[in-house]
């Protein structure tokens, strides 16, 4: 998406007010929907063993599929006659099976592409720059691309965000950077910003689209950027070109040239070419469609040399699909067996205005278990008050802040938290399987074998107790984490002798274990 908010293919729209001068910015979803009902949550035949010393796991653990149950299953136990919902008596077993590895991990992040601002400016901003580097275990970093011929102070954000960024993690962040719009003079609507129009594309010359043009000011950001200290990872060169926005910056593509507009896959061929002649050139992502239903990747996918590409990147904006997480297994799915090669990156998606802790950790679930993604994303790392993973008040009117430090860490903080916390790139997805569909589960091995991650999502208002087991690794010490409605990555402490925790009603909890090696 980016900045802003929009309706497209039957979807709806948010507002989010104004940012760096213009007016109305939200952050879109487009409508639509696929049903499904399995992810690696659920049906696997799961005994969870005889508890025991924590080391082993259990000795009676075994999993039934190690390939990964489906959320399809049976549910266990049902809220009590009143007062708070009634524990099961059964507990739900969750299994790890460490030596049935799936995708490695190229790590978590969020993009900052509008109100730095707030935050270069707030007088609390270096508590705020642990709070979104460090604490939430950020991995990777999406900057929106906003150099526009001058290399003189052109973004002063990127460069301190990569700095504190730096300072707080303890190694430079993994950069990301899309372009939202090329600068007007490759525009064919002479400005930056959309308002709906057709004509918001690539401009013409004699020759037809500037393709050639398009590719220099890329090699030109890369300079520009590299000299403030900001050396992208990757580039996506055009978020959501599939999308024409009603009041913030983009640039439509069709995924093959047509009289009105250029072609995603002519464009990648020349950006591709020129930055060959780089020393050492970022790695390419794309196509970075709006979303996944529809056949997005489906028609963009056959118009690109897939060569070209380090990665498959798409966002996830599905009108109100996240209402109902499962509604893109099929998509996800889709995605995962149309490009088996190439590591998938979900790289934007936010619910504008609501803090769906649970709904977004499901999510991420999802992209991890059924499109196998490398990577996910989330919007707005931060934003003005009431969107982002942690919302700013602004700088300019302390008088008038809500909060005492003119910041508020929101809830789907959390859901990101939960998954990126104690991971790191080159982790490796491993086998997780529970008894209990609304249960979802996933593991992590670090490549050292010398840490275990297990987060598991409660998807419903049932409370249960997990009991989690291991096979091929020893653990010797354990911490466990859980946000709920009441409860904020709360330290719970270590995994009992039994190895059960309570995951209570629509709650987040995330268990590390330190292996022995």
């Amino acid at each position: 998406m980016g900045a802003g908010g929009a309706s497209t293919e039957g979807g709806t729209s948010g507002s989010f007010g104004h940012c760096e001068g213009c007016a109305g910015i939200g952050d879109e979803h487009a409508g639509g929907h696929a049903g499904a009902d399995t992810s690696g949550a659920g049906s696997g035949n799961v005994e969870a063993g005889a508890g025991g010393e924590l080391g082993e796991g259990g000795a009676g653990a075994t999993a039934g599929s190690p390939a990964e149950g489906g959320s399809d299953g049976s549910q266990a136990g049902a809220p009590g006659d009143g007062g708070e919902p009634e524990v099961p008596a059964e507990p739900a077993a969750v299994h790890v099976e460490t030596s049935v590895s799936y995708q490695t991990l190229e790590g978590f992040g969020a993009a900052v592409g509008w109100f730095e601002n707030y935050l270069l400016a707030n007088p609390h901003k270096a508590e705020i720059y642990d709070l979104v580097f460090a604490e939430l275990g950020l991995d990777i970093l999406r900057l929106r691309n906003r150099y526009r011929g001058d290399p003189e102070g052109f973004d002063p954000g990127a460069a301190e965000l990569v700095e504190q960024a730096t300072a707080s993690l303890g190694r430079p962040p993994r950069v990301l950077l899309s372009s939202w719009s090329p600068p007007r003079a490759l525009k064919a609507n002479d400005r930056e910003d959309c308002s709906g129009e057709t004509a918001c594309t690539l401009a013409k010359d004699e020759n037809g689209f500037v393709y050639e043009a398009f590719a220099d000011w890329w090699a030109e950001s890369l300079a520009a950027y590299a000299s403030i200290g900001v050396v992208p990872e990757w580039i996506s060169i055009q978020n959501e070109p599939d999308f024409i926005p009603p009041s913030w910056e983009g640039c439509k593509f069709m995924a093959s040239e047509t009289s009105d507009y250029p072609g995603y896959g002519i464009a990648l061929e020349h950006v591709h070419a020129r930055l060959q002649e780089l020393e050492s050139p970022p790695k390419l992502l794309g196509p970075e469609t709006l979303g996944l239903h529809w056949n997005k990747l489906d028609v963009y996918g056959p118009e690109m040399d897939l060569d070209l590409l380090d990665g498959i990147a798409h966002h996830l904006y599905e009108g109100n699909a996240w209402e109902d997480p499962d509604l893109y297994i099929d998509p996800m799915r889709s995605a995962h067996l149309l490009f088996p090669d190439k590591p998938k990156f979900q790289t934007e998606f936010s619910i504008p205005g609501e803090d769906a802790y649970v709904e977004t950790a499901w999510l991420i679930h999802n992209s991890l278990v059924e499109e196998h993604v490398a990577a996910y994303l989330h919007w707005d790392l931060i934003w003005q008050w009431g969107d982002g993973l942690v919302s700013l008040e602004s700088p300019g009117s302390p008088a008038t802040w809500k909060t005492e430090k003119g910041y508020l860490v929101r809830k789907t903080y959390r859901s990101v938290q939960h998954y990126a916390r104690f991971t790191d790139p080159g982790y490796v997805r491993v086998a997780a399987v529970s008894t209990a569909a609304a249960l979802r589960s996933t593991a992590f091995l670090s490549p050292e074998k010398d840490r275990l991650v297990v987060v598991l999502v409660n998807t419903d208002e049932v409370p249960r107790r997990a009991v989690i087991t291991w096979a091929g690794v020893s653990a010797k010490a354990s911490a466990v984490y859980r946000t709920s409605e009441s409860e904020d990555f709360e330290a719970l402490g270590a995994l009992p002798a039994d190895k059960s925790v309570l995951v209570t009603p629509r709650s987040l909890v995330t268990v590390k274990l330190d292996l022995a090696k």
